[in-house]
């Protein structure tokens, strides 16, 4: 082992060695921000932060060419929201997504009626429903909530519970294709509507969180009254029925605060085209991120050597200069994060680089750390030869 240790290069062990110090530190750094009560604010915004939405707010808007989204706010009754879903089936769109539950029977037993009729009738409409009351011991939730008529006849339904980062703070970016109720897996309200436009089953119901991708995306958004007259826009397209403006059903995504029925055309949209961002694997993401620290470090010393041994006043003092050498580190660390934005674009790989990043604000005390070590060591030994 030793003399496998001492064929290593002097300097290629002295990067390692300057790297690891500089991961010991952040993760020092990171472990006081995240334990701390008093920093909690600044715990919080660490665990939901996530590089890709950065990228996210880096990319230009493009137009949806798959879904369609109806904005039910104006309509008041069952009686016109049945009416408009029929309107919306006459322009014969691929799918059709029910993003509202109709809980118990009312008074309007026409407007009822309709909505019978309009299920049991359209068998490419996919009705949403909620699940309540999640348990840990593997039956996953125990009640859920459904339409009036889902008992009656068969309908084609779907989960539209979403996934979030933490209980009270977090970020949705995560579709689950699969829930449990009672034991058994039901599939997601996307998966179902993905599976009708594909014409088969695309999207099976499992235990799979897929990462949405927000590239982000202008869904055309069609008001009831214009329903009719927007059927290009709707003929062979998955349309979702639902609210864009109810307070009660906002979530905080990547993109920012959007609708309930917005996010799901972005699920919807991910699963239709296979776009899901894809994460790097760990061990893969330690090796690189370990051979770009040390690349740094390396580079960094370069600098320093070629810049301390020119006879040049000019180079040796400014462009030898912690300033430069910051500078020269950040525009290096600029082009490391353009080749991960690239490859997030190009293939939908999304590296989690931010700790990596951060190891090289710390590489000159990780290698001043490292040189007084060496020197303590080699005084040590002169004293102990004495």
């Amino acid at each position: 082992m030793r003399s496998t240790l001492n064929r290593i290069p002097y300097r290629l062990k002295k990067s390692l060695a300057v790297a690891l110090v500089a991961f010991a530190i952040v993760w020092v750094y990171a472990l006081i921000a995240l334990n701390l009560s008093f920093l909690n604010p600044i715990s919080e915004a660490i665990k939901s932060f996530s590089i890709t939405d950065r990228y996210y707010l880096m990319m230009d808007q493009r137009e949806s060419r798959s879904v369609v989204i109806v904005d039910l706010t104006p309509l008041r009754d069952r009686s016109e929201i049945a009416a408009a879903l029929r309107e919306i089936a006459d322009c014969r769109p691929a799918a059709i997504g029910v993003d509202c539950i109709f809980e118990g029977e009312k008074a309007d037993t026409a407007a009822d009626n309709a909505l019978r009729q309009l299920a049991a009738t359209c068998p490419d409409i996919v009705f949403s429903y909620r699940l309540l009351d999640e348990q840990d011991d593997g039956m996953g939730y125990t009640r859920s909530i459904h339409s009036f008529f889902a008992d009656e006849m068969p309908i084609r339904e779907g989960v539209t519970n979403m996934q979030r980062d933490n209980l009270y703070t977090g970020i949705k970016r995560n579709l689950t294709t699969g829930w449990t109720l009672n034991g058994e897996l039901r599939p997601s309200f996307a998966g179902e509507l993905v599976n009708i436009y594909a014409k088969r089953e695309k999207v099976k119901a499992k235990k799979d969180d897929v990462r949405i991708n927000f590239s982000p995306t202008h869904f055309p958004v069609v008001m009831p009254d214009e329903i009719t007259a927007s059927r290009e826009q709707i003929e062979g397209r998955i349309v979702l029925f639902g609210t864009m403006t109810d307070e009660a059903d906002m979530h905080y995504t990547p993109l920012g605060k959007m609708a309930g029925v917005n996010l799901l055309a972005y699920a919807v949209q991910t699963l239709t085209e296979g776009s899901r961002v894809k994460n790097v694997p760990r061990w893969l993401l330690v090796i690189v991120s370990l051979l770009w620290v040390m690349l740094t470090s390396e580079l960094q010393q370069a600098l320093v050597r070629r810049t301390s041994d020119s006879k040049h006043l000019f180079v040796k003092f400014v462009v030898g200069s912690r300033y430069v050498i910051g500078l020269a580190t950040f525009l290096w660390t600029a082009f490391f994060l353009w080749l991960a934005f690239l490859a997030f674009c190009l293939f939908n790989v999304g590296a989690e680089i931010v700790w990596t990043i951060a190891t090289a604000a710390f590489l000159r005390t990780s290698h001043n750390f490292c040189t007084m070590c060496e020197d303590y060591c080699i005084a040590l030994k002169e004293k102990n030869r004495k």
